[in-house]
């Protein structure tokens, strides 16, 4: 409704009422106390509740929108397809997408992230709408807004200085799960914590890793991100050899090795690549290193490593090529003595 201008009934009627005061002004012979009671009693709860209405109405259709916009943008996402290969010859054949091209671990990712988002977006919006609709029904009511506004506002810089950490945990929060950082399940580095993700919030993420410690670590904090679980992974195997081996035949094999792993189940639908044998990772004084690199599923990396390196202590121990042995040399120097005799 719609405040009516001063009409038949100045000083009853005027700019703050509104039109059943002046439609029972009308009709009562110009009774300025029924058509002022009738203003207060009709038409103010009328406006309240029109603009209730709007309110609820506009944050229901904020939130549909807020919600499919999300899903959308979400949904242009490039969603990375790993490869399988087949080793069960030892020899890669030409490599297939997984036949899910939105596997259901990522569709759950993305599912999440799509609620956590337009929850935060359409939670904010929603926020704003009520706040208009409460500064529109205390102008209904008559209530001069300017000395609440101004302390509201002294309120508000007090408590965003006080709540900075929060507002930075907050903001962050909805950064990491629009752009996709990690979900939870996934093995990542965060820093100090290392460890599987066991849940998230728009202030927090938590964490647990090997040994069981459960880590809470601050949105806001998160200066870096390590994801081992995202599309594939890497099983790396350093091998150290002596001085003197023949570091042609540890390379054979190393590789013969990690192609039989590759090879045999679970891991032969699990690598994704052949194993590639990088070459001599570094030379030092105790031997040669050789570094192997099996490119596998996300989060199977730690059970294969495992297995490559059972698999090259057998071969190595079999074809008789020793492995490194740290050295310690030890140095004394003496002085020579003086008597007097």
């Amino acid at each position: 409704m719609t405040a009516a201008l001063a009409g038949p009934a100045p000083g009853v009627c005027g700019p703050e009422t509104f039109r059943v005061c002046e439609w029972v002004y009308d009709r009562t012979g110009s009774n300025a106390t029924l058509a002022s009671a009738a203003d207060w009693l009709v038409g103010r709860p009328l406006a309240i509740v029109g603009v209730l209405a709007l309110g609820w109405l506009a944050r229901l259709v904020i939130r549909r929108l807020v919600a499919r916009g999300v899903n959308r943008l979400l949904a242009r996402g490039h969603v990375l397809v790993p490869l399988r290969g087949s080793f069960g010859t030892g020899k890669a054949s030409p490599r297939q997408p997984f036949s899910d091209p939105m596997p259901e671990r990522e569709e759950a990712r993305r599912t999440t992230r799509a609620r956590a988002v337009a929850t935060a977006v359409s939670g904010g919006l929603s926020a704003l709408v009520w706040a208009i609709a409460v500064i529109t029904v205390a102008g209904i009511l008559g209530v001069d807004l300017g000395p609440v506004i101004a302390g509201a506002g002294l309120a508000g810089v007090a408590i965003a200085f006080g709540a900075q950490s929060l507002i930075q945990d907050l903001l962050a929060g909805v950064l990491i799960l629009l752009e996709d950082h990690f979900g939870i399940g996934d093995e990542v580095d965060l820093g100090e914590a290392v460890g599987v993700v066991e849940a998230m919030s728009l202030r927090e993420t938590v964490l647990r890793d090997l040994d069981g410690t459960v880590w809470h670590v601050r949105n806001g904090k998160i200066d870096r991100v390590g994801n081992q679980s995202q599309v594939w992974s890497g099983a790396m195997v350093n091998v150290q050899v002596a001085h003197g081996a023949d570091v042609q035949a540890a390379r054979r094999a190393l590789l013969e090795a990690a192609t039989q792993v590759a090879a045999r189940p679970p891991f032969a639908d699990e690598v994704l690549a052949p194993p590639e044998l990088l070459g001599v990772e570094a030379l030092d004084q105790d031997g040669v290193t050789l570094l192997l690199r099996v490119r596998t599923l996300a989060g199977r990396q730690f059970e294969l490593q495992r297995a490559l390196l059972e698999a090259t202590e057998t071969a190595f121990t079999t074809r008789g090529i020793p492995l490194a042995t740290p050295h310690l040399t030890v140095r004394a120097q003496f002085s020579p003595t003086t008597g007097d005799g």
